[in-house]
Order: structure tokens, then C-alpha cells, then sequence
């Protein structure tokens, strides 16, 4: 449905967004309201409803917090997610939205790196307590009380946000706010375990997938001096699987090109949130191996026990990426050109952007733009 290329930026849809005066709502829970706290956005009051455009309620902006200005959105599964309240985490009226990138428009009075008029990005995580032992170790990705940027927060699908300042990354100059949003989830929800699993290049890797994750997977890798194979249902994602920079390619549905791959891989990052025949896969690694999920399968792993003792191998996930990381992966894809393949739609079309995402047929990540 839609022709892509490697850093491309595909603008489908035509005309400016619509207004957001069709209906007012307090999506701020709690939070303390008061004049010019309001911004427009787009949100749904119960799982499954369609999103519509009405006003969200900021919380007060903190002494440590900025808010945005928000220039551009990846839409991710996670969204999706959240507006049918499939994790059972989601608070209504909800404004989805985590893949942001933002001007500054005001900070809070202890905010002394970034500045009013800066370019900044924010993922899934705007805020930790910084005070647990996840966090003092620098994985704050990890805490157990993690504020998240679209639960119980107005999310990037509004024309405004406020979050901790802390939690707010600058954008490299070599990155333009359309690859720069997928990156601040996506991008680093891969980055960050090939980066902590692969210590060394010249490693043999398997992406399992290649979508809004896995292709931006198949990048880092290939970046990073590993030899990728990607591993996809049937054979329509050849071509692009070595655009990408893939120099195999496994169609997982030929059992004779599966049963050929049996201890290939170090490692096998599984981007895809299927119920796969996991034995299968656990067969695909080498002794040490690793098969690492950055998905999330509904159903219970089941795997024999000889993988684990007879021949050591590791079945482990990876839960994003620290503020460190995050920073990390959008400096690295800068320098290393590492872009997403983006489809561009303006904000009023969101729910046919859901809809896209749901039926499969995002090449490979859209971005929403006011």
C-alpha cells in the first residue's frame, strides 16, 4: 500500500488539521487545573472508541518540568494498546501518544540544561522516582514506579505537554523531528539490548520481524558490524529486509530454510508480539546463544529445559532503555544514519492511522504532525 525508502518521509494525506473544539475534557485526573493549563488533543473516553479532538488539562508545571510544543508523533502498537486498554493500565479519557518531539516553550525554575526554544524528545517513560535502586543504578527504565508519558499524562497526541525535564532529550542537529520521534521508543527498544547483549561486533544475529521495530533493528544491527538475518512470514519483505541492510533472509514459513538455520545465531531479537512455536526458535540459537524479546506475546513460553542446561542458552527481554540509552540511540543514529521509514499523516487523521497500524500495513512507522 505504501512505496518507502530508507529515510524516507511519505506525507499521504493533504490539508491542514482540523480544530479541536468538538468537546471539553479533563484528562488530567487529579492534577491541579487553572487558566491557560488547557490544550487541544486528541483522545478516546473508554476502551475501543474512536479518538476525537476536544481539550486535555496539563498538569502544573513543576520546578524541574518544560513544556512542550509538540511538532511530530510516532504511533506505536503501544498506543494502540492503551486506547483498548489491553494491559488493563489505561485511565480515561486517555491521550495516547510517546514517541514525541517538541520545542520548549516554558521550564520550571530549577531547569538548567535545556533551554526555552530547544528541540526535545520524550519516549514512553516522562518521569522515575531517580531514587530507587534501579534508578541509582542508572536503569530508571527499570523502576517500579515509573510515571509514563501517555497513562494518567496528556500524551503526544496534543498540542501541548508538560514533562520532567529529566526525561526530556535533546535532538542532534543531523536529525530531522520525522526520524527523530520513532527512535524515542522504537528505536531504542532495540538499540538498547543489542548494544547490552553484543558486546562485540562480527556476532550473527536474527531480527525476528521486520515492522516498526524490526526494521530499525536490522539498522543498528547491521551498523554495529553483525551479520543479520531477517527472520519474516513469507517472502514479501525481502527487498526491503536488505535495504535495510539485512544480508539474509529467512522466510520462517519454509521449513527446510528453518530447519538450515538451526544453531545460527547468537543472538534472535524477537520484535514481533506473535505466539510463535518457541522451540523452533530456541533450536535457531548456537550454545551461549540469547533469544531476546522486545515483543510481548500474550500466551505462556514454553521451552524444554535442555536449552538452558545442555547448552546454556539465555531466553531473556529487554523493557526499553534508560535516559542514558535513549540519548545514546538517538547520538548513534545521527552519526550512523539510522533512520526510520516514515509515513507522515496530519493529527485529524489518527484514527485512520490506528486503523493502518492495526490491519499491518504501516511501512514501517507513521508519524502524526499538527
Amino acid at each position: 500500500m505504501f512505496d518507502s525508502s530508507i529515510g524516507g518521509q511519505h506525507n499521504l494525506c493533504a490539508g491542514p488539521p482540523r480544530g479541536w473544539q468538538t468537546q471539553s475534557i479533563n484528562a488530567g485526573g487529579s492534577m491541579a487545573s487553572k487558566s491557560g493549563d488547557e490544550t487541544g488533543a486528541w483522545m478516546t473516553a473508554a476502551p475501543g472508541q474512536p479518538l476525537t479532538p476536544g481539550r486535555a488539562t496539563l498538569k502544573a508545571l513543576g520546578p524541574m518540568d518544560v513544556e512542550l510544543e509538540v511538532i511530530a508523533c510516532g504511533l506505536c502498537h503501544s498506543d494502540l494498546h492503551l486506547v483498548n486498554d489491553d494491559w488493563g493500565i489505561s485511565e480515561y479519557p486517555l491521550v495516547p501518544g510517546h514517541e514525541v518531539v517538541g520545542r520548549i516553550v516554558a521550564a520550571g525554575k530549577e531547569v538548567s540544561d535545556l533551554a526555552v526554544g530547544q528541540r526535545v524528545g520524550v519516549g514512553w517513560l516522562c518521569g522515575a522516582c531517580l531514587d530507587c535502586r534501579s534508578c541509582n543504578a542508572g536503569e530508571d527504565n527499570l523502576c517500579g514506579e515509573p510515571n509514563r508519558t501517555c497513562v494518567a499524562n496528556v500524551g503526544g497526541f496534543a498540542s501541548r505537554i508538560r514533562v520532567d525535564s529529566r526525561f526530556s532529550h535533546p535532538i542532534p542537529r543531523g536529525l530531522g523531528d520525522l526520524q527523530a520521534a520513532p527512535l524515542l521508543c522504537a528505536g531504542v527498544t532495540v538499540y538498547s539490548p543489542l548494544k547490552r547483549l553484543l558486546p562485540r561486533a562480527g556476532r550473527d544475529v536474527g531480527v525476528v520481524g521486520i515492522g516498526g521495530l524490526g526494521h530499525l533493528a536490522v539498522q543498528y544491527a547491521s551498523r554495529m558490524g553483525h551479520r543479520v538475518t531477517a527472520i519474516v512470514r513469507g517472502p514479501g519483505r525481502e527487498k526491503d529486509a536488505r535495504n535495510l541492510g539485512a544480508q539474509f533472509y529467512l522466510d520462517n514459513t519454509d521449513g527446510g530454510q528453518t530447519a538450515a538455520a538451526e544453531a545460527a545465531f547468537d543472538l534472535l531479537l524477537v520484535t514481533v508480539s506473535a505466539d510463535l512455536d518457541w522451540s523452533v526458535y530456541m533450536r535457531l540459537l548456537k550454545p551461549n546463544g540469547t533469544l531476546c524479546l522486545v515483543g510481548m506475546p500474550a500466551a505462556t513460553i514454553t521451552v524444554e529445559t535442555d536449552n538452558f542446561v545442555g547448552e546454556q542458552k539465555i531466553l531473556t527481554g529487554s523493557s526499553i532503555g534508560s535516559r542514558e540509552m535513549t540519548r545514546e540511540t538517538l547520538d548513534y543514529s545521527a552519526a550512523n544514519e539510522v533512520y526510520p521509514w516514515v509515513v507522515q499523516m496530519p493529527m485529524d487523521q489518527v484514527n485512520e492511522a490506528l486503523k493502518i497500524l492495526a490491519d499491518g500495513e504501516a511501512r514501517y512507522r507513521i508519524v502524526l504532525t499538527a
